[in-house]
C-alpha cells in the first residue's frame, strides 16, 4: 500500500509548486492583498498556525473557508490543501502506533485521512470554521489508537478517494421562468440554450448595464479574456459549438466579480451586517466567507446558488440577441 501522506504531499506540489499562494479569495490577482507567500512558506505557516492555535488563526479560518466554497464549485484542491497542511502532524503518531502496535503503518494513516475527510463532510453545516481543523484531528488520533489497540481498523483501503466531493443536500435549483415559456419544458436542448441567453441578454438591458456586457463580449472576441468555460464541457454538446464561436461561451458569473463583500452579501440575503458577523463567529452562517485583512468576502457562486439563481452557460451571441429584441431592435 502506498503511503497517503505522500500521495496528498506530491499532488499539492503539482498544483501549486513554488508559485504565489492567495487564502483570501483564492487568485492572487484579484486579491486586496498584494503580498503572498509561495506554497511551501503558506504550508509551514498554516502548520505551526495549527499546532499553535488553530481556532484563533486568522490563518485557518480563512484554509477552511476557501475549502467550503472549492466544494460548492465541484473541486477538490483547496480541500487537499486543508489535508496537507493538517497530516504533518499525524506522522509521528502513526509511526510509532504502527511500530507499539505491530500494525502496517500505512493502514493506520490511511484510516487516519478516512476519518479526517469524514469530519470535514460533517461539519459543513453549523462548525464554526475555527474549530474544524481541531476536530478533524482529534478524530483522526481517536481513530489511530483504536486501529492499533485492535490490529484491525475499521478504515482500512487500498485505494482512498479523497478527491470525491461531499455529496451535497438535494436542493431544486430549477430555472425560475421569466416569460410564459417554461425552458424546462423545451424539448429541444438548442432552443432551451438559446432562450436562457435571450432571457439574460433581455435582463441586462433592462438593468441598464449592457453597455458593460458588450465590452466584456467584445474582449472575448478580440481574445483579451475568456470564460471560465472547460474545453471538455463546449465540447460535450453545446449547441452553439457547431456554428458559431465556442469561446464565447462563459458562464452567467463571469459577469460579476468573483467576491463581493459581507455587507452586500447580507443584504441580498436580508439579513443586517451585525447579524450576519455573529453567525459567522458561530458557525452559522449559510454561506462560506473568506478572509481577507480584517474583512470577510463572499463568493458570487456560492450566493447564486444560496438565492436559487441559475449559474447557466450563455453564449455571447443569444446575449447580444436578447438585448436588441429588449429595446425594439431586432438583428
Amino acid at each position: 500500500m502506498s503511503d497517503i501522506f505522500h500521495q496528498i504531499e506530491s499532488s499539492t506540489r503539482k498544483i501549486f509548486g513554488d508559485e504565489p499562494v492567495c487564502v483570501h479569495v483564492g487568485n492572487v490577482k484579484d486579491c486586496d492583498i498584494k503580498r503572498h507567500p509561495t506554497y511551501p512558506k503558506f504550508r509551514t505557516a498554516a502548520i505551526l498556525a495549527g499546532v499553535r492555535s488553530a481556532p484563533s488563526s486568522r490563518l485557518w479560518e480563512s484554509l477552511i473557508a476557501m475549502g467550503r466554497l472549492c466544494d460548492l464549485d465541484g473541486g477538490d484542491t483547496w480541500r487537499l490543501v486543508v489535508l496537507d497542511c493538517i497530516v504533518p502532524c499525524f506522522r509521528a503518531l502513526s509511526t510509532r502506533i504502527a511500530r507499539d502496535f505491530r500494525v502496517e503503518r500505512e493502514e493506520i494513516r490511511s484510516a487516519m485521512v478516512v476519518t479526517a475527510l469524514e469530519v470535514w463532510a460533517a461539519s459543513a453545516v453549523g462548525v464554526p470554521p475555527r474549530l474544524v481543523r481541531d476536530r478533524m484531528v482529534k478524530a483522526a488520533f481517536e481513530v489511530a489508537f483504536q486501529g492499533g489497540k485492535s490490529s484491525s481498523p475499521e478504515h482500512m483501503t487500498d485505494q482512498i478517494e479523497i478527491f470525491a466531493p461531499p455529496v451535497a443536500p438535494n436542493v431544486d435549483h430549477s430555472l425560475r421562468a421569466s416569460s410564459i415559456i417554461d425552458v424546462g419544458r423545451v424539448r429541444s436542448a438548442e432552443v432551451a440554450e438559446q432562450i436562457r441567453g435571450e432571457r439574460l441578454g433581455a435582463l441586462l438591458h433592462g438593468l441598464g448595464c449592457f453597455d458593460a456586457v458588450q465590452n466584456f463580449h467584445e474582449d472575448m472576441r478580440a481574445g483579451l479574456r475568456s470564460g471560465s468555460i472547460s474545453p471538455a464541457v463546449k465540447a460535450s454538446g453545446l449547441s452553439r459549438s457547431r456554428f458559431s464561436n465556442s469561446n464565447l461561451y462563459y458562464y452567467a458569473s463571469d459577469l460579476y466579480p468573483s467576491f463581493i463583500g459581507l455587507r452586500e452579501a447580507a443584504d441580498v440575503i436580508g439579513l443586517p451586517e451585525s447579524t450576519a458577523y455573529r453567525m459567522i463567529r458561530a458557525g452559522q452562517f449559510p454561506l462560506p466567507v473568506a478572509r481577507a485583512g480584517r474583512s470577510y468576502k463572499v463568493s458570487v457562486r456560492a450566493l447564486m446558488h444560496f438565492t436559487d439563481v441559475p449559474d447557466a452557460i450563455v453564449h455571447a451571441d443569444d446575449i447580444e440577441n436578447g438585448a436588441h429584441h429588449a429595446r425594439g431592435s431586432a438583428r
